[in-house]
């Protein structure tokens, strides 16, 4: 048995997790002004990497398109726009909306239009989005305030359905689709039941609706998050909270006054939100007169460890020896001290590596059902070692890479866990401190019975490799 010492201190990156600075957040875009993510430039990413931060909160204004479909120059600057955050290797949390000072949006056919012309673009750029918020409606896009929706009560109106079915359509398939208030979901299903493990990550259309929350802490009902459509506020917290196991949840503090500040911002008022509504994310900025305060008093730097999922290797058995062909039980005790779970999907593995081989073998466990708030999670699984391994002694790793193709061999999009002496930057993978000899391999007999020749030339003198083995013509071998 190994057992592995937690680190409860350092602060660093992980994907699809943390604080997010917003960009985009007071920018009109237009044909010549079509980016969101290229005006922060290098520096941006390098300071927020330092700052641990692997996510931003993207908001495109489209107020100058209100009654225009969008132009090529603006669906181009957002594509490009998700190439620059693939070569920092960030992700997104996504909104688009009209305007941030007034009510005004655009009208339900052009909200149709826009969305279809942005769908192609969501399903590309897949990879680095981590979460969609459904937007469109209302200042900011938040659902509320609105000039073509009726009135902000009205949580799910006709015309509010059919933009929320135009997100689903167009949210990629793997990716969660967010709305503002509880009441959005309940009124889509006409019922108050919490997704359950059972329906979790199946793709039905309940299973793919998470939460956002941009009034974090504002007063018990949090400017109508947990309003049930009578003013009371119990029975939708208990439903968030059990929603949340499931479905992402994230957002801001929009809390201005300070009274109310001094006491939001206290260390356990914050956890004890985060941790009963499973946060992932969090607005590292807005509004101030919180975030500073949690600055002030480590509720900052906790946030920065705890957003999210935080993965910590309690005890690991294997074996030390291995037959190539044969199954190896592999026990692992991994223990979730973060708010929240993963919720996209990524897939573990156990890696074989050693100098000349590297060989991965999946787990049928999946990551995003490692619960949270300190559950500790056993996998105990019999994995087959394959046939050809050659045989040897092989140092083990644990392994979660991003499951998109496009970014799966980037080591900043794969998950490190948060143990002393674990994580090697170079591969993303997760030492285990521990080896296996692997003996029986066949991949012995196909080099006997099939040795592998290969002419090469030298100095203009033709030589034969046979087994690694260079040798001339006339069969000398050269050392």
């Amino acid at each position: 048995m190994v057992n592995y010492t937690a680190d409860d201190v350092s602060i660093f990156q992980n994907p699809e997790r943390g604080f997010t600075d917003e960009l985009g957040g007071e920018t009109m875009l237009t044909d010549d002004e079509n980016h969101v993510v290229q005006p922060e430039g290098e520096a941006y990413f390098t300071k927020a990497a330092q700052q641990a931060q692997t996510l931003v909160m993207l908001m495109y204004y489209l107020g100058n398109y209100c009654t225009t479909d969008l132009s090529d120059n603006i669906l181009q600057g957002f594509d490009e726009d998700m190439q620059i955050l693939r070569e920092h290797g960030f992700k997104c949390v996504l909104r688009f909306a009209y305007d941030w000072e007034s009510a005004e949006d655009a009208s339900l056919s052009y909200v149709k239009r826009h969305i279809a012309s942005l769908k192609p673009y969501l399903t590309k750029n897949a990879d680095v989005i981590y979460v969609l918020e459904t937007g469109f409606v209302g200042q900011w896009g938040e659902w509320y305030y609105s000039e073509h929706y009726e009135s902000e009560t009205q949580h799910l109106n006709t015309n509010r359905r059919q933009v929320l079915e135009a997100m689903l359509d167009a949210c990629p398939s793997n990716r969660f689709l967010l709305v503002r208030y509880a009441m959005i979901k309940t009124e889509y299903f006409g019922d108050t039941k919490a997704l359950t493990a059972e329906e979790a990550f199946t793709g039905t259309t309940r299973a793919r609706i998470g939460h956002h929350n941009d009034a974090f802490l504002n007063t018990y009902g949090n400017e109508g998050t947990y309003d049930d459509g009578k003013g009371k506020y119990d029975k939708m917290r208990t439903y968030i909270s059990q929603e949340t196991l499931y479905v992402p949840n994230g957002g801001e503090t929009n809390v201005e006054n300070s009274t109310l500040s001094k006491t939001v911002s206290k260390h356990d008022t914050t956890f004890a939100e985060l941790r009963r509504f499973h946060w992932s994310f969090c607005g590292s900025q807005y509004s101030k007169k919180v975030t500073d305060k949690w600055r002030s008093n480590g509720t900052f730097d906790d946030m920065n460890r705890l957003l999210g999922y935080r993965y910590q290797l309690t005890t690991a058995t294997f074996p030390n020896e291995a037959t190539a062909g044969s199954e190896a039980r592999m026990v692992l005790q991994i223990k979730n001290v973060g708010c929240a779970p993963l919720y996209n999907e990524r897939h573990a593995y156990i890696v074989l590596k050693n100098q000349d081989s590297e060989v991965r073998l999946p787990l049928a466990s999946d990551p995003r059902r490692w619960l949270p708030n300190g559950v500790v999670t056993t996998i105990d699984e019999q994995v087959t070692i394959p046939a050809d391994i050659p045989n040897g002694s092989y140092d083990l790793y644990l392994y979660l890479p991003d499951a998109s193709p496009s970014i799966a061999a980037d080591p900043r999009y794969a998950v490190r866990f948060a143990n002393e002496n674990m994580w090697d930057e170079e591969t993303g993978m997760n030492r285990l401190h521990a080896t296996i000899q692997v003996s029986g391999s066949t991949a012995i007999e196909q080099t006997k019975t099939a040795p592998q020749v290969d002419k090469i030339l030298r100095d203009g003198q033709l030589l034969i490799r046979k087994n690694g083995k260079v040798y001339t013509v006339q069969g000398t071998e050269l050392l």
